[in-house]
């Protein structure tokens, strides 16, 4: 086993050997582990407390909420794209209509133009 001296830019090993009495004791060390292991084998197995569980209750609680919230949010928010979808249909189809009355209005006016200028024609020939 060796020393470890910390130096401010580095650690460096020292090769000599560590005294006796920084030695490691393996007895200490085993009992050591065994408590560690055993406060582990404790902390899983003992029963929450009421403070723990009702901490538990909350938060699910308030995860409940905010679920339900959030699925009314969306369906208020499904509802409003609905309706804008509807209106768009509904403005797409007055265009169109309006388009084709206009079109319909032009092609009258063509073919009554059309009929005076073959009036027109068969007077000059005659």
């Amino acid at each position: 086993s060796f020393r470890v001296h910390f130096d401010v830019d580095e650690l460096k090993l020292n090769s000599e050997p560590a005294p006796p009495s920084t030695m490691l004791n393996v007895s200490l060390l085993e009992k050591l582990g065994r408590t560690v292991k055993k406060l582990l084998d404790d902390k899983d197995t003992a029963a929450p407390d009421a403070a723990s569980l009702q901490q538990l209750a909350d938060a699910q609680t308030k995860i409940a909420e905010l679920e339900a919230e959030k699925e009314g949010t969306q369906a208020a928010l499904e509802k409003q794209l609905a309706e804008m979808a509807a209106e768009l249909e509904a403005e797409k189809e007055g265009k169109g209509s309006a388009v084709e009355r206009e079109a319909k209005g032009e092609l009258v006016a063509l073919k009554k133009q059309l009929a005076d200028m073959a009036s027109e024609l068969e007077a000059e020939k005659e």
